[in-house]
């Protein structure tokens, strides 16, 4: 199998149709066609089915798409730092991430990075972690930080921990949940979290069962970090931080720390790479710069 058929599978799958897909890869619709019956030829499988309105990837085409992905993925980024080697371009860096990165070492890891290589391409991405995990299996990421409570999420991949951080949960201080002082009074709260809803459900059963109480029925998943910090600080919502964040940032402003509770577990931070990965220059220094931001937290 050739490069060429592979990126013609990649693009016609992504693009649903093979006009699409011939116009971004700035070739013919016959050479596309071409190139994805050579591939089926050559593997004795059917790949691809044709209609009227386009085109869709039978078991076996998904099945080789994931490879396939994976292939055009590496040749790229090793295109590129070779480009980059040749002085002709400098790069780019795709990370994934879920929310905890956002919030702890990657504003501080970016500013650095940013000192050494201004002109780099960075592309952030936040997922779940199981989406983390496909995203690094098809090589759409360079590498990734992800946040969980159960590290057994991530157990395909490669993993470094990097920082552990405790956790407080917490309410707006100007709001009417500020006043709460026993368990039973935020039973009928509205609970945030950024993370998988059965995760945070069953820690909510468990706390709030230790108490003889039902688990509060009001449980909501934000994805955009910065709508779940608005809410945080102006809605009549329980949410849960970083105690880096509410104490040494501009949320100590607005969030109270819910003494009240039991503190929720700590979270872990972890580095993830595909077993395989090798990391571009680019990309290896932005992960130097993630472990310095660590160091520089941890010690302050």
């Amino acid at each position: 199998m050739k490069l060429h058929q592979l990126r013609a599978l990649v693009a016609a799958a992504r693009a649903g149709s093979i006009h699409e897909a011939a116009r971004s890869l700035h070739l013919t619709q016959p050479a596309v066609t071409r190139a994805i019956r050579d591939l089926e030829d050559e593997l004795g499988l059917t790949l691809v089915v044709r209609t009227s309105t386009g085109v869709s990837l039978t078991g076996e085409g998904r099945a080789m798409l994931r490879h396939a992905e994976l292939v055009v993925h590496e040749v790229t980024r090793t295109e590129e730092e070779m480009a980059r080697l040749r002085g002709s371009q400098l790069g780019r860096v795709s990370i994934g991430v879920t929310p905890l990165a956002s919030s702890t070492v990657l504003p501080l890891a970016y500013q650095r990075f940013r000192e050494a290589m201004p002109d780099v391409q960075l592309d952030f991405a936040e997922f779940s972690p199981a989406q983390l995990a496909d995203q690094l299996k098809n090589g759409a990421l360079d590498f990734a930080l992800g946040s969980s409570m159960d590290p057994r999420d991530f157990t395909s991949l490669r993993l470094e921990l990097l920082a552990t951080f405790p956790m407080w949960f917490a309410v707006s201080r100007h709001g009417p949940l500020s006043g709460a002082s026993t368990l039973a009074q935020l039973q009928d709260a509205e609970w945030l979290h950024t993370g998988q809803k059965e995760e945070f459900l069953a820690l909510l059963s468990q706390l709030f069962g230790r108490a003889g109480l039902a688990p509060p029925r009001r449980i909501t998943r934000c994805a955009s970090q910065t709508l779940f910090y608005g809410l945080a600080v102006n809605g009549d919502v329980v949410t849960s931080w970083t105690e880096l964040a509410l104490h040494g940032a501009r949320e100590s402003h607005d969030l109270l720390p819910l003494h009240l509770l039991e503190r929720p577990p700590a979270r872990k931070l972890y580095l993830l790479y595909r077993e395989s990965a090798v990391l571009t220059a680019p990309a290896g220094y932005f992960v130097h710069c993630i472990k310095t931001a660590v160091r520089q937290q941890q010690s302050g």
